[in-house]
């Protein structure tokens, strides 16, 4: 296995927790995690009233405001700070077109036994912390992003080292002009005796770099290891009368942020990426999205909530007519032994999809979910054994086992896996936007997009129209695609087979999955996919249907589970759907700001052959287009989470994934790549 990967996910552990008195303590800081005579009163005096955080709330203009926290602990900071923001947006009417971004850093996460123990002491905050206890996210490295869209406010927890997690974050915010700067922030670490690395000049100035000026901080501790670097960082510091007993505690202010003068005149291309920097994301009403499949609703659903109103163009009189069209398609986590880049995206898809539906009604429920639970075989034995200790050494042995029916197989149980209809899920996603703020345009073919250097012109079989944001979430065979220049990628045809087989509704209750998948429906039948085929037909094809069901007796013969004769399959009659998926060639998603390549070109045409300034630096993209698409077969899994990560894109938000994963599916990447290639070539000769 490579360690390169791994040793990020080893570097987060969940806390090693000691109960005393019913309160939770730190065994490796020997320290308690909130105090024994009144935790929530302290933190309340120390952290929100420190920051003043009602009064600038109320009086700043700003539609967004961003509080970052150095140790999420017990969440009681978290918990006080949510419940007020509910009083007071629920007090103030003009609070509740904003929105509030909680970001948290924890490299020692409490399990979840220990953090449900702990919201026992505070019942008062018991519909924020049931929702929490409800999307309690693995205890893995990385980003987390949860929603509390009732009281509109976002919990992003970063589970990495403290230096790691600011750096991310400083790259976020360095990629994209005009992103994010935080207001406040909680410094919650242990104490600076017992934790030095939550503490100290290089992460105070990571603080400063957040920081706009006027951002207000808070800490328990008046240390001078905590004092001098906030000064040298450019905070003017105030010591307040500390809580209870004790004498003093910190309150800071930034006044100056820190220049760059240590920053180099060139670019190190080892290390930085510029040719991934976004231009300022224009403030907009409005945005036009072309493609009604599961990237067009996802992207859809997610703007909404962050306020937008939203046109859907799609040229069929009906959504999921597409690749998404299929009848049914099923979500579990594909990961590597290693946890690459490709396993690290598909993990936290697959996390930010469970909470989705754990949010829905079981009204919602019963609309979508087709079946519960997936067993998938693997290849053979050592890919079972490597699966299975990655699960265990990560921790996620909850979402990944063993699967104990089929125990003398290649089996893996994925219990949270589950079958959607993914007709019935886009109709979801669409539902769920007010009706104020979406209009969809079916039978409206987009033909052409032209910027005239402030709006696109979307001109389609209907109707021209002007827009500061146009995103393509179309699929396989859009000539849009081509003239955003998206390269690297292919198309492949998928056929599934419609089935209805008494015999098999007697062993077969949820999602097998091998070379196929089975799907069962509650009325009987079965759902079973699917090709990956490099022709083109539309129509049904015969061939197809039979390698199909040709596979799936190959494979339930292994299980002794009685299917069709090769008679009954090759007399079948034709029953499906078919359709044709974009696959990018290192089978990630294609996200992000359409690449300006002649701009790109220009400025990086002897890259890695000469220093590049600074100075000389500009943003490669084309400014209000993007791109969501190129899910391949992932369309279910990666489409809500792709989509929220493209939201911050256009709302100056923080991102739901780290930067290492935004650049990953950068439409930029396989560009820049063969600029590379060709100057490699070229120097060569």
């Amino acid at each position: 296995m490579s360690s390169a990967h791994l040793k990020k996910f080893a570097s987060i552990k969940p806390a090693d927790i000691e109960w005393r008195n019913n309160l939770p303590y730190s065994r490796e800081f020997d320290d308690i995690y909130f105090s024994s005579e009144d935790g929530l009163a302290e933190s309340t005096y120390v952290f929100i009233e420190g920051n003043q955080l009602e009064n600038d709330w109320l009086t700043l203009d700003q539609k967004q405001f961003f509080l970052a926290e150095l140790g999420f602990g017990s969440g009681l900071n978290f918990l006080i700070t949510a419940n007020l923001w509910q009083e007071k947006i629920n007090a103030h009417p003009e609070l509740k077109s904003k929105h509030l971004h909680y970001i948290s850093i924890e490299k020692h996460p409490l399990l979840l036994s220990d953090f449900r123990r702990a919201c026992e002491h505070w019942p008062q905050f018991s519909k924020i912390s049931e929702q929490l206890i409800e999307d309690y996210p693995s205890q893995t490295y990385g980003r987390h992003q949860l929603k509390f869209e009732k009281i509109n406010l976002t919990l992003t927890l970063l589970y990495m080292p403290v230096e790691e997690a600011l750096n991310d974050l400083l790259q976020e915010s360095e990629y994209q002009q005009n992103k994010l700067k935080f207001d406040h922030w909680f410094l919650d670490g242990f104490a600076p005796a017992k934790n030095e690395s939550m503490w100290g000049d290089k992460l105070c100035q990571s603080i400063a770099k957040l920081s706009r000026v006027g951002t207000r901080l808070a800490t328990f501790s008046v240390a001078a290891s905590v004092k001098k670097p906030l000064q040298n960082a450019g905070f003017e510091i105030k010591k307040r009368k500390g809580f209870g007993r004790k004498r003093e505690m910190l309150t800071a202010q930034l006044k100056q942020r820190p220049d760059n003068l240590n920053q180099s005149k060139f670019i190190n291309i080892k290390f930085e990426k510029p040719w991934f920097h976004y231009s300022q994301s224009d403030a907009s009403n409005k945005v036009a999205i072309i493609g009604g499949g599961l990237a067009g609703c996802a992207t859809a659903y997610s703007l909404s909530s962050k306020g937008y109103s939203v046109d859907l163009y799609e040229s069929n009189n009906d959504l999921a007519m597409g690749a998404s069209g299929a009848a049914a398609g099923i979500f579990h986590p594909q990961l590597t032994g290693d946890m690459n880049i490709n396993s690290q995206f598909n993990w936290l898809a697959y996390l930010y999809l469970l909470r989705f539906i754990s949010r829905l009604t079981e009204s919602e429920k019963e609309q979508v979910i087709l079946s519960h639970g997936i067993t998938r075989f693997l290849a053979n034995e050592t890919i079972k054994k490597q699966l299975l200790l990655l699960a265990d050494s990560i921790g996620i042995q909850d979402w990944v086992k063993k699967d104990e029916k089929y125990s003398d197989s290649n089996a893996v149980s994925f219990p949270h896996g589950a079958a959607l209809d993914i007709s019935n899920f886009c109709q979801l996603l669409f539902d769920k936007i007010p009706v104020h703020k979406k209009k969809l345009l079916t039978n409206n073919k987009v033909t052409g997009l032209n910027w005239n250097g402030n709006n696109w012109t979307i001109q389609s079989a209907k109707m021209n129209d002007k827009y500061s944001h146009v995103v393509l979430c179309t699929g396989a065979k859009n000539h849009l695609l081509d003239q955003s220049t998206v390269d690297s990628t292919n198309t492949t045809r998928g056929q599934t087979c419609y089935l209805s087989h008494q015999p098999l509704t007697e062993h077969i209750n949820h999602v097998l999955c091998e070379q196929v998948y089975l799907v069962p429906h509650q009325n009987g039948d079965f759902h079973i996919g699917t090709t990956f085929e490099d022709f083109h037909d539309d129509d049904l094809n015969l061939h197809s249907q039979h390698d199909i069901l040709n596979k799936t007796s190959a494979f339930l013969n292994e299980l002794s589970i009685p299917f069709l004769s090769t008679n009954e399959i090759n007399t079948k009659k034709l029953a499906g759907t078919v359709g044709y998926r974009l696959h990018s060639l290192d089978r990630l998603p294609i996200i992000g700001g359409a690449t300006d390549h002649a701009k790109l070109s220009k400025d990086f045409e002897k890259l890695g052959q000469k220093r590049i300034a600074r100075d000389n630096i500009s943003c490669y993209n084309n400014p209000g287009l993007w791109l969501n698409t190129a899910y391949g077969s992932h369309g279910l899994l990666y489409s809500l989470l792709g989509s929220e990560y493209l939201a911050s894109l256009i709302n100056n938000d923080i991102s739901p994934v780290g930067s290492q994963l935004g650049w990953a599916i950068h439409p930029a990447r396989f560009f820049v790549n063969s600029l590379k290639r060709s100057q490699s070539s070229n120097a060569r000769d």
